[in-house]
């Protein structure tokens, strides 16, 4: 099985596209096209931290698994590694 974790922080903010005036917007567009991908993994995992949060649910959709980070980013994506 191949699964693709996806540190929703570090993506968003690699474009300067104004994500820091609207983080759970941003969030949610990245969750969107992960969504719909034609990426060639089994799964995807979405690791959400902050803000980003708000408005984007935590849990499964298809092969999308968002998870909120009640912390650390970092730290939920070595525990999802585990």
């Amino acid at each position: 099985m191949q699964v693709l974790i996806v540190d929703g922080a570090n993506v968003v903010g690699s474009r300067p596209d104004g994500w820091w005036r609207d983080r759970p917007g941003a969030a949610h567009r990245l969750q969107e096209q992960l969504s719909t991908s034609a990426l060639p993994h089994d799964e995807i995992v979405l690791v959400l931290e902050g803000a980003a949060r708000r408005g984007n649910p935590a849990g499964q959709d298809g092969r999308l698994r968002t998870i909120h980070a009640p912390g650390s980013g970092d730290d939920a994506i070595v525990e999802a590694v585990m």
